[in-house]
């Protein structure tokens, strides 16, 4: 019998390492370990906020009411006086029927945004400045259209310098005021972007002629406004007829008065100036008894 001797197999031995080396890659597994949990925090806390605020947001409705209900039993912070300024043609009662309060209206719930809407679509409103007074005062600061003059569309209505058509005369109002016309009802509401624009114009003119009113000989009697010609103005005392077209008045009123200076007296005589032209100005004179 034969006796073989078996190898052993050879263990490894561990190699002398880098210290080194061993150092830093149990620097960079801490690191990693640390920004991963640096990373989970905020997650964390993130999460915990939305659930938060997905709770409040289930539970929001209740508690307002239940807050609602509370102040109006303590009477806290219920409207009780409205203050009204700059408010002359316009009255008190119609402000506060636009306001739609409630009789028990709390002063926070409800929304200034559409208060002011509303009462902006009352006539003669122009703009309109609520704000809230704690505890329970609204104050509401109006500016009002002013009336310019008159347009008559088969009925008299007032007219502010913008050319915003205000409301229907009254009868008790003072209508000492240039009259707009030229148009009917029908036409006014066939065409309405058309003669919206010559009543702009029309009140543009008066303006110029209000500020050269200290120049000027009369007043603003008429305009009468043409689709095809533009405006006419009438004046008052001598009832010149004054053809001024489209546009340039500034200029076509410069021009006027530098006619009226050259004819003197004669000027009584003429009956229509025609200074639509781009640098002319045509009299027509009135016709002799």
């Amino acid at each position: 019998m034969i006796w073989r001797r078996s190898k052993k197999k050879a263990v490894p031995r561990p190699r002398p390492g880098n210290r080194q080396q061993d150092i830093r890659r149990a620097r960079n597994l801490s690191a990693e370990r640390g920004s991963s949990r640096k990373f989970m925090l905020p997650v964390a806390i993130v999460c915990l906020v939305a659930l938060g605020c997905g709770a409040l947001w289930l539970w929001l409705p209740t508690l307002l009411t239940n807050a609602d209900s509370w102040l109006k039993t303590e009477n806290s912070f219920l409207v009780k006086e409205i203050i009204i300024e700059g408010n002359h043609r316009c009255r008190r009662p119609e402000i506060i029927k636009a306001l739609n309060l409630d009789s028990r209206q709390l002063i926070f719930t409800f929304s200034l945004m559409q208060a002011q809407r509303r009462i902006t679509d009352l006539p003669f409103v122009k703009q309109a400045v609520i704000s809230r007074r704690l505890p329970d005062r609204l104050q509401i600061v109006i500016k009002e259209r002013q009336p310019k003059a008159l347009l008559y569309l088969n009925d008299l209505y007032m007219v502010d310098g913008e050319g915003v058509v205000i409301a229907k005369a009254q009868p008790a109002e003072k209508l000492d005021f240039p009259l707009i016309s030229g148009v009917s009802l029908k036409e006014w509401r066939q065409r309405p972007q058309v003669w919206r624009g010559l009543l702009k114009k029309a009140m543009r003119l008066l303006k110029i002629w209000e500020e050269r009113r200290s120049q000027l000989p009369e007043e603003v009697s008429q305009i009468v406004m043409d689709e095809a010609c533009g405006l006419n103005l009438f004046t008052t005392g001598r009832n010149w007829e004054l053809q001024l077209g489209f546009d340039n008045y500034d200029e076509r009123l410069e021009r006027w008065q530098q006619v009226l200076q050259v004819l003197g007296k004669r000027a009584a005589t003429v009956k229509y100036f025609d200074c639509a032209g781009e640098s002319s100005v045509v009299a027509g004179l009135r016709q002799s008894q």
